[in-house]
């Protein structure tokens, strides 16, 4: 990685501590405009990685995950 790319991701980037509710850890990240989600089952370790333009919709999915039961699976994510 180039130092200009280094700098720019340093300069761009907001990370958040992870966070467990109702059985789910997520991890929220952005950088410029764009949203990086990490949510994991602490039942079932399920994983999913979610890409997302707008905070608004990845609050939503954020919301919809955790109204989920944790020692199930996701239906179709």
């Amino acid at each position: 990685m180039h130092k200009s790319q280094e700098s720019d991701i340093i300069r761009n980037i907001r990370s958040w501590h992870p966070v467990v509710k109702n059985d789910w850890w997520i991890k929220f990240s952005v950088y410029k405009d764009q949203v990086l989600l990490f949510v994991v089952s602490t039942m079932t370790g399920e994983t999913v990685v979610r890409y997302f333009n707008d905070e608004d919709e990845a609050c939503e999915y954020i919301n919809y995950i955790l109204n989920q039961d944790a020692k199930r699976r996701l239906p179709n994510t």
